[in-house]
């Protein structure tokens, strides 16, 4: 029998470490690829009940032309109603296609463009369901964070807000402060209902959801629960933090605070006049 010397044996320990946590960050990031899929999933049935919507009066205009060739007045508004829709269609495509890609290796966030680009996936305006959406971020905060991860944090958090909101009256704010420590705090808050003291301090472990407490669920729709389980990563490898807020008199509902570092190099180029 041939004797492993100590140094080769704890080599051979550490190869082995080595390896395990190799697999281990591959499956990290194919557990952030399926969250994804899973966030554009719960996206999908508005997707197609709004682009449905905007090709119905697009249909109805293009028959009523064909059926009246001699209106010329009748041609061009079937024209006009059939651009709008085809523009409105394309951007909500374009939207979701791009949160879908995964080639994102920029380094810092613009946080106004991942909150536009959050709602952009959402396809339908929150005011149509009484929800008022305040955004009170200035354009020019940069954060150190993959723009996608930023994205994809923020539209959970969003997705949720809006599935507790859901037909009452509500308001979602995001804001943004710029601290003398060094962090951007970014604030998702809304006035629902909150989240109930029995699950608050296990909120971020994975599989935690509201099922069975007879409210909304505000981990993903009633979902795996992994979504603010993936969020909390995505902040955590960017070095930041990402907490519940407690409820106060001035703070009801749900606020999440999430803490990154901020990207103070950044310029963005002026629009052209």
């Amino acid at each position: 029998m041939t004797k492993v010397s100590p140094a080769a044996a704890a080599q051979d320990i550490v190869t082995r470490m080595e390896q395990a946590e190799a697999e281990l960050d591959a499956l990290r990031t194919e557990l952030d690829h399926c969250h994804q899929l899973a966030t554009l999933g719960t996206l999908t049935a508005g997707i197609a009940h709004e682009i449905n919507n905007i090709l119905t009066p697009v249909l109805a205009y293009a028959q009523l032309a064909r059926s009246n060739p001699n209106d010329t007045a009748l041609r061009s508004k079937a024209l006009d109603r059939a651009i709008a829709g085809v523009e409105a269609a394309s951007r909500i495509t374009e939207a979701v296609l791009g949160f879908a890609r995964s080639d994102d290796e920029a380094e810092q966030a613009v946080i106004v463009d991942a909150i536009d680009s959050s709602i952009a996936c959402l396809s339908r305006d929150p005011a149509r369901d009484g929800v008022r959406l305040i955004v009170d971020v200035d354009a020019d905060m940069h954060v150190k964070i993959r723009p996608l991860a930023l994205q994809q944090v923020l539209l959970n958090l969003i997705l949720n807000a809006l599935s507790v909101l859901h037909g009452k009256p509500g308001e979602l704010r995001i804001e943004a402060t710029q601290e003398p420590d060094g962090a951007t705090r970014i604030r998702v808050a809304d006035n629902g209902p909150g989240i109930p003291a029995e699950i608050a301090s296990t909120l971020f472990d994975p599989f935690v959801t509201m099922r069975g407490t007879g409210k909304s669920s505000p981990t993903g729709h009633g979902g795996s629960g992994l979504g603010l389980a993936v969020c909390r990563r995505l902040i955590a490898n960017s070095g930041g933090t990402i907490v519940l807020e407690p409820t106060t008199e001035d703070r009801q509902g749900a606020s999440f605070l999430i803490s990154l570092p901020t990207f103070v190099s950044a310029q963005r180029p002026k629009k052209a006049a």
